[in-house]
């Protein structure tokens, strides 16, 4: 066993010294770490049952929305009581959308339902739709109820959606 050294020359099975106060320090440095990791236990999130100043995001919602891109012309109206309504706009032409305009020169599609929120979890269902033009044929409704993540800033309301965010301001 002469090559081997493990702590003591003289019993080469004993641990070095010093191995379990370094292990302890080890153990120590670990826990804390991970306490450092965690963060203050803090209860300042806003969805947080037990802050003492939650948001009420039902209350924030409640309201008329409207968005206006390229992908889209809607406008959101989400009532106390649950009711919501969306408004689809199109043009009938290739001109832009101009939603005071005649019912002949902009489609309006309009859906109606209810809504339900969970935390900061939407969920539309509707079970009506309708359209302004006599010969407009109607769209299909959804075949399932859109859950999505909502959040609301000031005069905006952000669905966050799988394929992005969809942006509306308060009117």
């Amino acid at each position: 066993m002469d090559g081997l050294i493990c702590g003591d020359r003289g019993n080469p099975m004993r641990p070095p010294r010093g191995g379990r106060a370094v292990a302890g320090l080890q153990v120590i440095v670990a826990a804390v770490l991970m306490l450092c990791a965690c963060g203050v236990p803090s209860r300042d999130n806003p969805l947080d049952p037990g802050n003492p100043h939650p948001v009420d995001v039902a209350a924030l919602l409640v309201g008329t929305w409207s968005r206006v891109d390229a992908e889209a012309n809607e406008i959101y109206a989400f009532r106390a009581d649950g009711h919501v309504e969306l408004h689809a706009y199109a043009s009938r032409g290739s001109w832009a959308v101009n939603r005071n305009a005649p019912a002949d020169s902009v489609a309006v599609i309009t859906y109606s339902g209810s809504y339900t929120l969970s935390g900061a979890y939407l969920r539309l269902s509707f079970s009506a739709v309708a359209v302004n033009g006599p010969d407009d044929t109607l769209p299909a409704l959804p075949a399932t109820d859109p859950t999505v993540r909502i959040s609301v800033e000031e005069q905006r309301l952000t669905l966050h959606q799988l394929d992005g965010d969809r942006v509306y301001t308060r009117l």
